[in-house]
């Protein structure tokens, strides 16, 4: 597939993908499917262990490709929103960690596609919001159910209901953020974030992603005895015999993700 608005660059074991559809990157049918191409891709490329997301311009995604929606019908709409939650799922479900640079305005689609990734570190200047119902429309591709799975419930009624936009201070502050960084810092904070998580065991990187993703749609009791298997799974492992074996000799590590 020739990629139009995505670009992929792998540097030092991460993948830098980037968004660049002028003005805003809205959304629409296109990019949702660069994006799982993208995905797809990397998904068997073994150099790659971590995933930064990014985008071009004074948006991060400013939502959906909206003079599109006069088209939609019952059937249409419910199939593009599902082809969103198609591409939030591949990167949701991606082995390694994604983080999203979010460098401007980050509404709608863009939002519930932050919300898809592992980690979100934000530039100052960046605003986040649901605008959904001001179309009369709710947010149709995760936004109703990450949201309140990241925050609080009602600050996510709120954010929704009423439409309005929050600031990369505030949005760190109810923990929609995880990080906010200087204008123009939020890719570099993210690649170095990612170069701490490549000096960790690979294979455990995988299993921690695994069991937090699984365990939050568990019960405790099920998501306890998940993380107590794959614990025990990666006994198995070359990397935790080196992990170990590096710490009681007082050496670094030098994992090779087996």
């Amino acid at each position: 597939m020739s990629e139009k608005y995505v670009t992929c660059k792998i540097e030092e074991n991460i993948a830098v993908v980037t968004l660049d559809k002028p003005p805003v990157n809205a959304l629409d049918s296109v990019v949702t499917q660069e994006l799982i191409s993208t995905f797809d891709d990397l998904k068997y490329n073994s150099n790659v262990r971590a995933v930064v997301l990014t985008a071009k311009g004074k948006a991060f995604v400013a939502g959906a490709e909206i003079k599109n929606f006069p088209s939609l019908n019952r059937e249409t709409g419910e199939s593009f929103a599902l082809g969103v939650t198609e591409m939030h799922r591949k990167i949701e479900e991606f082995d390694w960690p994604v983080i999203a640079a979010i460098n401007g305005y980050t509404f709608g689609g863009g939002c519930e596609l932050a919300m898809a990734c592992d980690i979100r570190i934000a530039s100052s200047k960046a605003l986040f919001g649901l605008p959904e119902v001001t179309l009369g429309i709710i947010p149709g591709a995760g936004g109703t159910q990450r949201l309140p799975r990241l925050i609080p419930t009602g600050k996510a009624k709120m954010m929704v209901f009423s439409g309005e936009a929050i600031d990369a201070k505030e949005a760190e502050r109810i923990g929609l953020v995880d990080k906010v960084v200087e204008p123009g810092q939020e890719l570099t904070e993210s690649k170095n974030l990612a170069l701490k998580i490549l000096k960790n065991g690979p294979v455990a990187v995988r299993f921690a992603k695994k069991a937090i993703n699984r365990g939050v749609q568990m019960s405790l009791s099920d998501a306890l005895m998940m993380e107590a298997t794959l614990f025990g799974e990666l006994f198995e492992t070359e990397d935790t015999t080196e992990g170990v074996t590096a710490f009681l000799e007082k050496r670094k590590p030098n994992f090779k993700g087996k």
